[in-house]
């Protein structure tokens, strides 16, 4: 950018000659002066091939981020509520899927790519939740396998044994989730997010006989879906609401407990069996790549 104090040829003047823009601006003392700027001839955007690879993988994982927002916005411990929860599951994220992709172009991935404007989450190996809190001795948490969420009574049958090896305050929670594909005869790889937050409830009837049909009703549950619940051995466990589906993702739990008043969470990931669609070779190129100018639908 150019300027003057005389002006242009005889005066100020304003508009554009050629590829340069006139203007009439004001110095730092607030004097009037003239100024100049020169547009560029041509605006393209070069979509290297590279460029299209980082656009896929930040595509990937922003599709992610659409799904899962009810829960990683507050899952990372150490980082506030909100963005940048967010953006720690998009630095951590971002990197393993591009390392994937990278690695695995043409099979063994374990993150399913999107394609070029495809909406919709794909099946990968997620980081979902960060921390260092700790189940009860009885309780173990689902973690990528597929044996989901389980509470071992021992030899206890009744809601107050329960109660007893879930060992967690009412204000204290675990999520099961888990992804599954929307029908057997998906094609595209995309799958649902389900989640289901259980806490044990405070007026159980002690004596109760835990049962199958009865488990689930010793917690308050809230989520978007429900899970199944089997009983052996004393074992009660919670499994993803899979139904007719070949899924591609396995249960992961989040403890949700209380540490000097604010809430810590687990290290949980997301599980996959397989490989997930799409692979690198698969989508990349459904990315455009080549210059295109800015009036045919380039970027700026």
């Amino acid at each position: 950018m150019a300027k003057s104090k005389n002006g242009g040829t005889r005066a100020y003047i304003r508009g554009r000659i050629g590829s340069d823009v006139y203007s009439v601006g004001k110095n730092g003392k607030g004097e009037r002066q003239q100024v100049v700027r020169s547009l560029a001839e041509m605006v393209s955007n070069p979509r290297t091939e590279s460029q299209m690879f980082g656009r896929m993988i930040m595509s990937t994982t922003m599709q992610a981020v659409s799904a899962m927002a009810m829960i990683i916005d507050h899952s990372f411990d150490g980082f506030p509520k909100g963005q940048p929860s967010i953006s720690e599951f998009i630095r951590q994220n971002y990197a393993l899927i591009k390392a994937d992709a990278l690695a695995h172009a043409a099979s063994g991935n374990k993150f399913g790519l999107n394609k070029y404007q495809e909406k919709g989450l794909k099946a990968g190996k997620y980081v979902i939740s960060q921390g260092h809190a700790v189940a009860p001795a009885a309780v173990t948490l689902a973690n990528g396998a597929g044996d989901g969420l389980a509470v071992d009574m021992g030899a206890g049958t009744t809601y107050a044994d329960l109660k007893a090896a879930w060992g967690l305050e009412p204000d204290e929670f675990i999520t099961l989730i888990w992804v599954d594909e929307a029908s057997t005869y998906t094609t595209d790889g995309k799958v649902s997010f389900n989640f289901c937050r259980l806490s044990i409830k405070e007026n159980l009837t002690p004596a109760t006989v835990v049962t199958a049909a009865n488990a689930l009703d010793a917690f308050d549950l809230d989520g978007n879906a429900v899970p199944h619940v089997s009983l052996s051995d004393g074992k009660v466990s919670f499994l993803g609401a899979y139904g007719e589906s070949t899924f591609l993702g396995f249960d992961t739990s989040i403890i949700s407990r209380k540490e000097n008043g604010v809430y810590i969470h687990n290290t949980a990931t997301i599980g996959v069996a397989g490989s997930p669609k799409f692979a690198s070779d698969d989508a990349l190129p459904t990315y455009p790549t080549g210059a295109e100018t800015f009036l045919n639908g380039g970027d700026l």
